[in-house]
């Protein structure tokens, strides 16, 4: 009988909420959100397709699993850390954003440039 290892997920989001900051950083008052309660996980061999209309959310989403979009630390995690808030997530070579795609490496490309 085997058994099988019980992995940690590569990308965890859990009940994400975002709203593009106004010009002092804070959403505009009575603005809604473009993503609210949005949860997802994949574990390393899973793949996954963002599918949805011009300004949909799908772009923003990869943004933020890049870590260019701040979030709460506990929504969005990548390889169990916090993507916007582990800077050392992108200065390992872990985690890159690139130019609306994000690849993970760690032994495996899981989202691959255009």
């Amino acid at each position: 009988m085997a058994m099988k290892l019980k992995l940690n997920p590569t990308i965890e989001i859990n009940k994400l909420k975002f709203t593009y900051p106004g010009i002092d950083g804070h959403p505009p008052p009575g603005s809604s959100p473009l993503i609210d309660d949005f949860s997802l996980t994949l574990n390393t061999t899973d793949r996954c397709l963002l599918v949805g209309s011009n300004g949909a959310g799908k772009t923003t989403i990869l943004k933020i699993l890049g870590g260019k979009h701040m979030v709460e630390p506990d929504m969005v995690r990548v390889l169990g850390r916090s993507a916007f808030h582990d800077t050392a997530l992108t200065s390992s070579g872990d985690l890159c954003y690139l130019g609306g795609e994000v690849c993970l490496f760690g032994g495996k490309l899981l989202f691959t440039p255009r």
